[in-house]
């Protein structure tokens, strides 16, 4: 002998086991196939259908009034003005002689003096 092997390979029986393994992956997406199918349709029969006026225009803008037709403006808008309110100094109310400072002195005098505290024996 000269240490080769002297028997093949079963082509026959590679080739069924192969076809066997194809079919069974054809066969499962087809399963899947018809079972996403039936779903769909399951999904679509219980889903409210939409408005006859909204299926046929569906970009059309809302009819007036729109009450806030540029969202993403007025947000910069309202946090400009909120900067505005914590970085400036105003009056609250002038006749109480209340006033706003802004955020960073307000901390700065926290720090510095700290907080306000209630005399002894006095309940507000």
């Amino acid at each position: 002998m000269d240490g080769t092997e002297n028997r093949d390979i079963n082509a026959r029986a590679v080739a069924k086991a192969g076809l066997g393994i194809g079919a069974l992956v054809v066969g499962s997406a087809l399963l899947m196939w018809l079972l996403f199918d039936q779903f769909a349709g399951r999904e679509a029969r219980h889903s409210p259908q939409p408005e006859a006026m909204a299926a046929s225009n569906p970009r059309k803008e809302p009819p007036e009034p729109r009450l806030q037709p540029s969202p993403v403006l007025d947000l910069q808008t309202f946090r400009a003005g909120e900067e505005i309110i914590l970085k400036n100094y105003g009056w609250v109310d002038p006749e109480k002689g209340i006033v706003r400072i802004p955020v960073e002195r307000a901390m700065e005098l926290v720090a510095k003096e700290g907080l306000p505290s209630r005399k002894e024996g006095r309940k507000e």
